[in-house]
Order: structure tokens, then C-alpha cells, then sequence
């Protein structure tokens, strides 16, 4: 990655936090760049240049901090009322020794890996095992179905699957099934989205139902999906919760995806 320079008479957020981001993605948001954008109007920010260069941004939502990211990896710069009405706040590990931590009742850690698209070879899948491309108009609810198999805490149904398809960044070639080639049904499922703005792929979904664990499904869909992506991704992110049980950040490095970045979901239940 290359540092960008802007004309600072014409500098926008947007078109700060998109320089920024395309320099170092995993270390500036803890999510695909889309995500942010969305929601780019609804918050207040902030930003700093320095000779045409961005060295400082923030988003805030409210009492909630979304964006905050420094070049020089200096402690943040937040008052301290803002600090004390804070409820929500997304911070990355270089941050988080200068974060008041313990008034927050929730810490959740986050890893964001990246994936530079090197040349990945067909996918062979596990013996007895087939690929195939989700059928989005007539298998909406078996995505769901098999997204709520796979975690005990969340509950997607069939209508939040749906809104996915309407995303800017939503790609039918990009939802995948691993087949269960003897009983005809889905072994795992994988997701992923395709930003032309900046050409970043991001792994969304990667689900392996229970049963199927530990034959290798899981790294076949990434590998698939890297594949799908390759010729038109500069790079592809994934993020995951670092300590979930099934240790998805095993497979993914196992794929080529490499980092060191953790992000921390900080709530304050109140």
C-alpha cells in the first residue's frame, strides 16, 4: 500500500477515510469500508492533513464511537465528557492501554486480517463433497436456516438474508454452498461482497454446519471465494471474534490471510 496525498482545499471525510483506508484497512476500521460509508452522513467527524497527507480521523454517532484512527498511533484525543457519555465505542488494540476500559461493563476482541490475492488455484473440495452457487431467489431460507444451525446467539431469518442481495457491494457469484454430494444438502456456506470503489472483497459469512467440522470444508469455501475474487480485488478482509470456539482464525491464515489487528467492542450496559 501506497500513502496518498489530497488536495486539502477539496478534502472531504469520505475522501480522507477512503486514502487512509486504502493504505492500511485492517488497522483504520474493523469492518469492509462500504459499511462505514453507509453511514457516513449520519455522524459527526472529524479529520487532520498534514502536507496533503491524513494523519487523524474520527466518526461519532450520538454516544458512540465508530472511527478513530491517528498515523502516528499517539493516545486518543477525546474529551473527557465525551469519554464519560460514551456507551458504545469500536477501538483498536494500539488504542486501547489509553481507553478507560474499566468503565465499560462488555470487552469483545475482534481480529481483521488481510488477504493481498495472491494467485489461488482451482478449489478441490473434500471427497464425497461438491461446490455449487447459492440459488439466492429459491434458497433464501435455507441461507438462513443453516446461519442460525451454526451459532447459538444470533437469529437471522430469511428477510435480513434477503436485504443482503440489495447491498452496493452484493454479488451472486459470491455465495457458495459446500454440498454433501450423497445426501444433497449443504455441508457450509460461504458469503462474501465485492467493492468495485476500492476493490476490496470481504468474506462476510463462512458457516460449516456442526456435523461437518474438522473434514476441511471450511478452508475450501475461503479458498473458493479468494479464487472468485482474485481477478478483481486488490485485497479481501475478513473479521471474526477472536474467541470464538471453533477458531476460524486458524483457517483463514491456513488461506493466506495475514495481521496482527484486533479491534475491541467496548458496551456499557446501562
Amino acid at each position: 500500500m501506497v500513502t496518498l496525498t489530497l488536495e486539502t482545499e477539496h478534502i472531504t471525510f469520505r475522501s480522507a477515510i477512503i486514502s487512509a483506508y486504502s493504505e492500511n484497512p485492517c488497522q483504520v476500521l474493523p469492518n469492509a469500508l462500504w459499511k462505514t460509508l453507509k453511514e457516513i452522513n449520519k455522524f459527526e467527524t472529524s479529520l487532520k492533513i498534514e502536507n496533503g497527507v491524513v494523519t487523524q480521523l474520527k466518526a461519532w454517532k450520538d454516544d458512540a464511537l465508530y472511527v478513530y484512527w491517528n498515523r502516528d498511533r499517539s493516545p486518543p484525543e477525546i474529551p473527557e465528557k465525551r469519554l464519560e457519555s460514551m456507551k458504545f465505542a469500536l477501538v483498536h488494540q494500539d488504542f486501547l492501554k489509553d481507553f478507560p476500559t474499566e468503565k465499560f461493563d462488555v470487552m469483545r476482541p475482534y481480529f481483521r486480517l488481510i488477504h493481498k490475492n495472491q494467485k489461488i488455484k482451482e478449489t478441490k473440495p473434500p471427497q464425497g463433497f461438491r461446490i455449487a452457487n447459492v440459488d439466492i431467489k429459491r434458497e433464501i431460507d435455507i441461507v438462513a436456516d443453516i446461519i442460525k444451525k451454526c451459532y447459538e446467539d444470533i437469529n437471522v431469518n430469511p428477510e435480513i438474508v434477503k436485504s443482503w442481495t440489495k447491498h452496493p457491494v452484493f454479488d451472486p457469484n459470491l455465495w457458495i454452498w459446500v454440498i454433501d454430494s450423497e445426501k444433497n444438502t449443504p455441508a457450509g456456506l460461504g458469503i462474501a461482497e465485492f467493492d468495485p470503489t476500492i476493490r476490496e472483497g470481504s468474506l462476510e459469512w463462512i458457516q460449516v454446519l456442526p456435523e461437518y467440522r474438522g473434514k476441511g470444508i471450511g478452508k475450501t469455501i475461503v479458498l473458493e471465494l479468494l479464487r472468485r475474487l482474485q481477478d478483481r480485488a486488490a485485497f479481501t478482509t475478513v473479521s471474526g471474534e477472536v474467541n470464538n470456539k471453533t477458531k476460524p482464525e486458524i483457517i483463514y491464515r491456513r488461506c493466506g490471510f495475514q495481521g496482527n489487528d484486533v479491534w475491541w467492542l467496548l458496551i456499557k450496559n446501562e
